[in-house]
């Protein structure tokens, strides 16, 4: 979802292709690619803790709801292998919905399901995993301030 974060977006090259229908409804289809004369920050691999870091550059599409403007899916792959470390494909799919927590009164946009399959050395995986039971944690911080006690006088 970082593409979309405007420090980002200027690294792809976007396109609508229009309204589609998705799991959630109806839902703008956003077609992205990373263009060759910007950074790539998004995603990146290191072979090793002193090994050189790879950059992939990457292509793919998103689904935001028509209603909310929320992400509903998205869809990433890369534009091309990477034979330095035999990386053939790296695709992922993670679909995105409501979340709420009771204790705060708090609805938040999370991912329900990714999935992920990739292509490495010549071994090939493909894993599916479904995220419920999110636990929200947060830290309430209270600070009281008052004037400054005179040197040697005692707190009250």
């Amino acid at each position: 979802m970082l593409i979309f974060h405007p420090y980002y977006t200027p690294n792809f090259k976007m396109t609508c292709e229009g309204l589609a229908r998705s799991k959630a409804g109806p839902a703008w289809q956003v077609y992205f690619r990373q263009r060759p004369d910007k950074p790539n920050t998004i995603r990146s691999y290191k072979i090793g803790i002193q090994g050189p870091t790879y950059r992939a550059a990457l292509k793919g599409r998103a689904w935001i709801s028509a209603d909310t403007f929320q992400i509903v899916r998205l869809e990433t792959g890369l534009i091309d292998p990477l034979p330095a470390i035999r990386l053939v494909a790296d695709h992922a799919a993670i679909e995105y919905g409501p979340v709420h927590f009771q204790s705060r009164n708090l609805d938040m946009w999370l991912p329900q399901l990714a999935e992920v399959f990739y292509d490495w050395r010549g071994r090939r995986s493909h894993r599916r995993h479904s995220f419920t039971n999110y636990l929200l944690f947060s830290v309430d911080d209270k600070q009281l301030i008052s004037e400054p006690r005179a040197h040697g006088a005692k707190p009250s």
